[in-house]
């Protein structure tokens, strides 16, 4: 049973790094969002706002912006640091107890 444990361990460890990934692209791309068209940062933007959109495009059709004001980057990162909680942490202690 130590080979599922360990394999269940290196499962929580590759999924938590790419959820804290993915928070720092969306913090990134929220950064990004208020210097405006910069020549030097446009390929940067563009590939950051294309990785972040894969998230923010579906929370955006069920979360409209209130004003100019677009929250939904703040709902991705409140749902992916639940899902680190939850589900991360509960493949983290499934793997320990099978070691």
């Amino acid at each position: 049973m130590f080979v599922l444990g360990n394999f269940l361990l290196a499962l929580a460890q590759i999924l938590q790094f790419i959820l804290y990934a993915y928070i720092f692209i969306l913090i990134v791309d929220s950064i990004l969002s208020f210097l405006g068209n910069n020549y030097q940062l446009y390929q940067i933007k563009q590939v950051v706002s294309r990785l972040a959109g894969l998230m923010l495009n579906p929370l955006r059709k069920v979360f409209k912006p209130i004003g100019n004001v677009d929250y939904t980057p703040f709902i991705a990162i409140l749902i992916l640091v639940f899902v680190n909680s939850f589900v991360v942490q509960t493949l983290f202690d499934i793997g320990t107890r099978l070691r």
